[in-house]
């Protein structure tokens, strides 16, 4: 059982300067180490690295390094660019690497709040007490959707869904098990129930899930195994969202999601084409959309609205 959340990044941004903006993404220019540049900024296997002179750095030896990213307003035309400071690298607890690939490394940032060299923490605590990150190489936009820059890169707080889904096993540099990209992303939309694929999210943070995969030998990453009692078959799952739906996460915006994806709740079985409704997996073997992950979980009620 895993205990998904509602954002992506989970990155905190604080100051005036970006009320109410959402992270873009860290730029690999302008990165600097001890007031000199650093090069060739990177990211290998989770790791980051860049060159300083002749001099190759990586791991603990890019603690202190200074970073820029982008953070903006989806109504305004152009971002602002927020600095960020590591200050501390560690590596990755090996509990968190299902596929015993190797530890990465964890990084530690601190923003700089509206430029006044006041420094803050970028991420909340997470269940270890860590305030740290993650980093991947590419982004996701307000959509929800995975996108490959040249020029951007994603820090991802271990509080935020794309750090969990590297650390269920998804780590989309791992060869081997299939396209482990692919199923990185399909996992951003099953953590955040994001049914129809839109970036909304329809669960809360800490809501318990049962997640497995049908990934090729030496897969699955997570097996299905036993189904918790209490649990029940959620959906099926592939980037587009939910494949097909027996019932949501949290009894609440059933409407919502009916009218932004009413494909999701059509009922197999009482003859419509594209039936997407399913209660067993194995409903989806006559699904369309190639399912790769699926869940299951607890019917638990939104008490706020009684």
């Amino acid at each position: 059982m895993q205990m998904q959340g509602t954002q992506l990044q989970g990155m905190q941004l604080q100051g005036a300067q970006v009320l109410g903006m959402t992270m873009q993404g860290f730029q690999f220019a302008g990165a600097t180490l001890d007031g000199a540049a650093l090069t060739n900024l990177r990211i290998e296997q989770g790791e980051l690295v860049a060159e300083q002179g002749q001099v190759t750095r990586r791991g603990v030896d890019l603690a202190n390094a200074r970073l820029l990213a982008h953070v903006q307003n989806l109504a305004a035309s152009s971002p602002v660019t927020v600095e960020y400071r590591i200050t501390g690298v560690e590596e990755e607890d090996p509990r968190y690497d299902p596929t015993g690939t190797g530890s990465t490394f964890l990084y530690t940032l601190d923003q700089n709040v509206d430029g006044s060299g006041s420094w803050q923490p970028a991420c909340s605590a997470d269940a270890d007490g860590r305030h740290a990150t993650i980093p991947l190489a590419a982004i996701w936009d307000n959509h929800g959707n995975r996108v490959e820059v040249t020029s951007q890169f994603t820090f991802g707080c271990t509080t935020g869904v794309v750090a969990k889904c590297y650390r269920w096993g998804y780590r989309p540099w791992v060869t081997g098990y299939g396209d482990l990209t692919t199923l990185h992303q399909i996992c951003t939309r099953v953590a955040r129930a994001d049914y129809c694929g839109n970036g909304i999210s329809h669960t809360r943070n800490g809501t318990l899930i049962n997640v497995w995969d049908n990934l090729p030998y030496p897969g699955p990453i997570q097996a299905q195994g036993y189904t918790p009692l209490g649990m029940f078959f959620e959906a099926g799952w592939s980037t587009r969202g939910a494949v097909c739906l027996s019932h949501t996460r949290w009894l609440l915006g059933g409407l919502l999601i009916a009218a932004a994806c009413p494909d999701r709740l059509i009922a197999p079985g009482l003859g419509v084409l594209g039936a997407t409704v399913c209660d067993f997996p194995a409903q989806l073997l006559g699904q369309p959309g190639g399912a790769r992950m699926f869940n299951a979980s607890y019917l638990n009620l939104n008490l706020d609205l009684l």
